[in-house]
């Protein structure tokens, strides 16, 4: 099914990020923001240019996220262009505040798919497990930490837990992922990408090394911001960078409200 492919895409995506992520209290902050967040509408747009004037063209992806008062993740909610509802993430909490369940359910709030997580004694993130509608596991991730508590590797598994994709992180002084090493089923390194940040911590060049064809590749990918007054970013375009060129690809804008 689509929208079960969808969702086993977001999560992959969604659990990259700082390497200290999972060791964060709240998920308001494992998301990035540095303020108290109540809900986030991010809409990512494809950039145009005409005639040296960059515009908002096409609407790509709408998302709505929503936290408690204590910073936990509500729900997370993925819209058409038309602001109907394509599918919904749906969060459950213990008594830590950590995530132990994510309920995935389509536009008629139908369970169609569930995330859960599974922690240490340290209350650390170790697993994850994607369950599609009947029950059945698509998708499994553990995660190892260095002996300072960061993630230092994750391992993404198939249905019959063999490992399809291994990531290594490599942090800089920060304590940020300076470097990923991607790893195919054979063990083989296929991809490595490099990360700068500015001062607040967002990611502002992406260089991808592509080793999956005879002859390498490189990517690199330059993102430039707008922030409001509590150090949120509220737009992000995203450029591709060839030499001293850099074309526009995508407009990301977000409407942040904060509790009182």
């Amino acid at each position: 099914m689509k929208s079960k492919s969808i969702f086993v895409a977001i999560l992959l995506a969604a659990i990259f990020g700082a390497a200290n992520a999972q060791q964060s209290t709240t998920e308001v902050k494992q998301d990035g923001f540095n303020s108290r967040v109540k809900s986030v509408t991010s809409t990512m747009y494809e950039a145009v240019v005409d005639e040296g004037t960059m515009s908002r063209g096409e609407i790509l992806e709408r998302l709505q996220t929503e936290y408690n008062a204590k910073g936990q993740r509500r729900s997370m909610t993925y819209l058409s262009q038309a602001e109907d509802v394509i599918f919904r993430s749906r969060y459950k909490h213990d008594g830590f505040g950590l995530t132990t369940l994510e309920q995935i359910v389509d536009n008629n709030e139908q369970v169609i798919g569930r995330t859960y997580y599974v922690y240490n004694a340290n209350l650390a993130l170790t697993e994850t497990y994607v369950e599609d509608q009947e029950r059945q596991i698509e998708n499994r991730i553990l995660i190892k930490y260095d002996e300072a508590g960061r993630v230092k590797e994750r391992s993404y598994n198939d249905p019959l837990n063999e490992v399809y994709r291994r990531e290594v992180y490599t942090l800089n002084g920060r304590g940020l992922v300076g470097k990923t090493q991607v790893f195919n089923r054979q063990k083989v390194k296929f991809q490595e990408l490099r990360y700068e940040y500015d001062a607040i911590g967002n990611p502002t060049t992406k260089t991808l090394f592509d080793y999956t064809e005879e002859d390498p590749e490189i990517f690199i990918t330059k993102y430039v911001y707008k922030y409001d007054e509590n150090n949120n970013w509220i737009q992000k375009t995203e450029y591709r960078l060839e030499g001293d060129v850099m074309t526009p690809m995508f407009i990301t804008e977000r409407k942040i409200d904060y509790y009182e």
